[in-house]
């Protein structure tokens, strides 16, 4: 199964759109994750540990922006992403929602097709000698596109289907039916996580549009859930609990499946059970090189893409500050004082602010700050009140 996270790069502290209707400049900003994304990756990383298969961290923006941003998600809490792939090209610049959205299901359906190009060629190879198919599977496996139950050198998975070629306890004609089913789930069995919005004021709720591109390009109603704050992968479908209005609601959803979450989404325990299951339809590991696409490799239609595909009118840019940081009075730890940028074993970090949270930092980062550093008190919370009222 393929899990796919949309991630969003935004401006660290102001917005700047050239002019009405015009472009907002990212490529000149500083730019970070969407923090309500955060939510995104960790649902994304949920259903991956349900139900197996790997996590792919889609994005539109300046690659030389948005790739910091991504190599960081490889390592994020939990297992992180798996692969990221991001759509760059001045042709996309101008967007709104729509053409956004559009640009990232094109995105979504690239990745898709690359993995049902790879069983292609697999079905192939299941006509030529068992040590040709061997091969085919061995090198696909470690280009991470086909799961640890078609090949794996993973002691604890068993019975893969070059295993089972091998020991005879299956045909060639079984062999290349079970490679057909898994080629068909790679267009039915894949579920799509999407933020319920955006720290830089632009609108960002790219879900139920994204899920109407995807129905259009693969001919085939795709629902879509929002505001949801929490779901479980049950029997081939998703049990999702979602918020609307003042009304809490729980819906199933047949595969596959976009899902918008919101801020508020919590993660329930996984069962050992879970994990099993799960372990045969992951894949080889990580690929942390992320792909850069431009418009002429995704090939999208060029009146939906950009400003050509863009019928929400951009108005002026305003400072929207710096997205919201997580501080606990009498836990985190924060800053005493503005701090430039620096470097700590070739990695920048900074610039950072008085009163920024320095716990997500690593600890030689921390050490480096050392003597700059303090609790984070209610005479601090009181004092940023004050300030933020003035």
């Amino acid at each position: 199964m393929l899990v796919f996270a949309l991630v969003k790069g935004v401006p660290a502290n102001t917005a700047n759109v050239v002019s009405v209707g015009g472009i907002l400049r990212r490529e000149q900003m500083d730019i970070v994750m969407n923090p309500y994304d955060r939510k995104t990756i960790e649902a994304a990383d949920y259903m991956k540990r349900q139900a197996g298969g790997k996590l792919v961290a889609v994005s539109m923006g300046p690659h030389v922006k948005i790739i910091p941003i991504m190599q960081k998600l490889f390592d994020a809490e939990v297992s992180g992403i798996d692969e990221a792939y991001i759509l760059s090209d001045r042709k996309f610049a101008g967007a709104d929602t729509l053409a956004t959205s559009y640009t990232l299901a094109i995105g979504v359906k690239k990745v898709l097709d690359l993995h049902v190009q790879a069983l292609d060629k697999l079905i192939e190879a299941s006509h030529s000698s068992t040590e040709e198919f061997e091969k085919v599977a061995r090198d696909l496996y470690y280009s991470n596109m086909v799961p640890n139950y078609v090949y794996s050198d993973k002691p604890a998975v068993k019975d893969s289907l070059v295993q089972r070629l091998r020991e005879g306890k299956v045909s060639k004609s079984d062999l290349e039916q079970e490679l057909t089913q898994l080629r068909e789930s790679v267009y039915r069995d894949f579920v799509v996580f999407a933020g319920m919005k955006a720290s830089d004021g632009e609108t960002w709720n790219t879900g139920p549009q994204a899920a109407e591109a995807l129905s259009e390009m693969l001919n085939v109603t795709i629902p879509h859930a929002s505001s949801a704050l929490g779901f479980e992968y049950y029997q081939g479908s998703l049990i999702v609990r979602r918020r609307i209005g003042q009304f809490l609601q729980t819906v199933r959803m047949e595969l596959p499946a976009i899902i918008t979450i919101n801020p508020d989404y919590y993660v329930a325990p996984l069962t050992l059970e879970m994990r099993r299951q799960a372990r045969a339809m992951t894949y080889m590991g990580k690929r942390k090189d992320p792909v850069v696409w431009t418009a002429a490799e995704v090939n999208p239609d060029p009146t939906r893409i950009g400003l050509a595909g863009s019928p929400t009118v951009v108005g002026p840019g305003v400072d929207i500050g710096r997205p919201p940081q997580l501080k606990i009075v009498g836990k985190s730890t924060v800053l005493t004082e503005d701090v430039d940028k620096f470097e700590v074993d070739g990695k920048s970090y900074g610039p950072f602010k008085k009163g920024d949270p320095v716990d997500s930092l690593p600890e030689n980062v921390k050490t480096k700050l050392a003597g700059k550093l303090k609790v984070f008190e209610y005479d601090d919370l009181v004092d940023e009140l004050l300030r933020e009222l003035k």
